[in-house]
């Protein structure tokens, strides 16, 4: 018992934390949407920022992607098919697929959510469905996110599992050398902040054929042509997307529809697409994209064919590099759109979050089992559609805090926490 996860030891440390976070009206805040990232507490009416919105190009309140999801409701007019999709389907489903696909150079499938691609990729992988029938040592990244750490279990039915340090190649290039099939497990962008070294993951895979597996949700539409993500965008140059690579997405966070997808090959591999379509747990079943997200998925689609997204790419790069200037983190100057303020103490952690709440800012207060204990601290989105204005009275405010707390207005990194640490 409790070799991957343990589950009730991790409740018991956070709980805690759980509950001052609540009494300090920093949970389950009800509101109504006022644009922008913009929200009014409907408890209250205080108003505020949300600085903790995984929409990064402020896509989620897009006038021609909500009309899309409306009108796609009313043309099959039904919001579900409510059967497996392996037996009926709406043209629209095989519409926003075949967009997906065509978008992205990739055999794409979608899935109700990024977790659900994890739920049907992962344990597909470690069969060895993908690998010649021949199960794969599955490495896993010691910071692959949440959705990926929880399949272990399931994973290590299939295959045996390896947990390294966090981007340790060293060791990854010591098991490839030692086993005859590796695969890598871990997120491109990771939620907590930071890069997967991607050119370095390739050159592995080009020496000794590893395969890799990358969680995608933070990296799809913010960064590359057309929006592709950090993966595609540096496989560009190598041919593109193989088939020792398998990329799983969110479809509403950067791209701003709904739920997620599995990229399994090139755009065409008709082969893996039906082996993953008939053993991939979730794909199998009823549950799905509603009729709405799939209209959704085709505006965004479209809209990452236009200019437009360059536009938004290039004013989100603007505000990333204005926040950068004005408080140091860790991360600065990577490009990417996920800042975390290190600070340690969960208590002082919550205290600061309520104070930027107060000063009209939502940040999320980050503590284990998200990350490792003693290691708490504010995790920030940057967006496209924050206002310069915005981003400097709120950078003050956080300067503010941190220098009442004693703290450097910086951050001198943050480890995810692993399986190995929520089992311990």
């Amino acid at each position: 018992m409790h070799t991957y996860l343990n589950l009730k030891k991790s409740a018991r440390i956070s709980h805690d934390f759980w509950e001052v976070t609540s009494e300090a009206g920093m949970f389950d805040i009800v509101v109504s949407g006022l644009g922008d990232g913009r929200h009014r507490a409907l408890a209250d009416g205080h108003e505020f920022v949300n600085m903790s919105s995984y929409s990064y190009l402020g896509l989620d309140t897009h006038p021609r992607i909500v009309r899309a999801a409306a009108d796609a409701v009313l043309a099959e007019g039904a919001l579900n098919s409510s059967t497996s999709r392996m037996r009926i389907r709406f043209g629209s489903l095989r519409d926003a697929e075949t967009a997906l696909s065509e978008l992205f150079d990739v055999e794409a499938v979608t899935v109700a959510s990024c977790a659900a691609a994890a739920w049907a990729s992962l344990p597909l992988l470690a069969s060895g469905l993908l690998t010649d029938d021949v199960p794969p040592l599955m490495v896993f990244d010691k910071n692959a996110h949440f959705c990926l750490n929880a399949l272990k279990p399931a994973v290590a039915d299939e295959a045996e599992i390896v947990t390294i340090a966090h981007n340790d190649m060293a060791a990854l290039e010591d098991l490839c050398r030692k086993h005859p099939q590796v695969a890598f497990v871990a997120d491109g962008v990771y939620s907590t902040g930071g890069a997967a070294p991607i050119a370095e993951l390739l050159r592995l895979q080009e020496k000794y054929g590893l395969f890799l597996f990358f969680d995608e949700a933070h990296g799809v539409s913010t960064v590359g042509e057309h929006g592709r993500g950090a993966v595609l965008e540096e496989m560009a140059a190598r041919g593109g997307m193989n088939d020792r690579t398998l990329i799983i997405t969110s479809l509403n966070k950067g791209f701003g529809a709904s739920g997620g997808a599995i990229f399994l090959g090139r755009s065409g591999d008709r082969k893996r697409r039906d082996t993953a379509l008939r053993n991939g747990g979730p794909l199998m079943w009823s549950q799905r994209i509603n009729t709405a997200g799939l209209g959704a998925i085709m505006a965004s689609v479209e809209l990452h064919r236009s200019p437009e997204l360059k536009e938004l790419q290039l004013r989100l790069q603007d505000n990333i590099s204005l926040f950068d200037s004005l408080v140091d983190t860790s991360f600065g100057g990577d490009g990417l759109p996920i800042r975390f303020v290190d600070i340690g103490s969960e208590e002082a952690t919550i205290r600061l979050a309520g104070e930027l709440l107060k000063r009209g800012y939502y940040t999320s207060p980050i503590f284990f089992p998200v990350i490792g204990r003693g290691k708490a601290g504010l995790r920030l989105m940057l967006r496209a559609n924050m206002a310069e204005a915005e981003i400097r009275d709120f950078c003050t405010a956080l300067n503010d805090g941190l220098r009442a707390e004693g703290l450097a207005a910086g951050a001198v990194g943050v480890e995810a926490v692993g399986a190995e640490e929520q089992r311990r």
